[in-house]
């Protein structure tokens, strides 16, 4: 019996955890640890979609230079392992308070506006008059 409670409230608990993932938080008045988080890990998924376009626009731009190719990906390899321990530290700095997600996440932010440019910049942008194929990122202030 004890053990049909214990699973009940699992997948009580379970499905509230759902729930809350899945509810939409006004970011504008956000006031919680779990708001506050909830729209940094949003903006974050939303700049690291972009960064995902982006790169792929550049392979795909550039997709008969083999070399140039295996470059951009060992490359990005070599950031994404960059931008974990970079803001694991960030995450360790501030380990002790609430905030250390939320500083964490800025920090992935950050890493990815800042790789999307990069790679726009050196990949993307045209050296001459003519348009771009993806418009220059836009790196949030801080």
């Amino acid at each position: 019996m004890k053990k049909l409670c214990l699973i009940s409230g699992l997948l009580v608990s379970s499905s509230a955890m759902a729930t809350a993932q899945t509810t939409k938080v006004d970011c504008d008045n956000a006031y919680t640890t779990i708001e506050i988080n909830q729209c940094a890990e949003n903006k974050f998924d939303a700049a690291n979609q972009q960064l995902q376009q982006y790169l792929a626009q550049a392979i795909k731009q550039n997709s008969t230079d083999k070399q140039l190719i295996d470059a951009i990906k060992n490359a990005q390899k070599q950031w994404l392992q960059y931008q974990k321990e970079e803001c694991n530290a960030v995450y360790t700095q501030w380990q002790q308070g609430t905030i250390r997600g939320v500083m964490a996440l800025s920090c992935k932010l950050a890493l990815t506006q800042q790789r999307t440019l990069t790679i726009w910049d050196n990949y993307l942008r045209p050296m001459d008059s003519s348009a771009a194929v993806l418009p220059k990122p836009v790196v949030d202030a801080y």
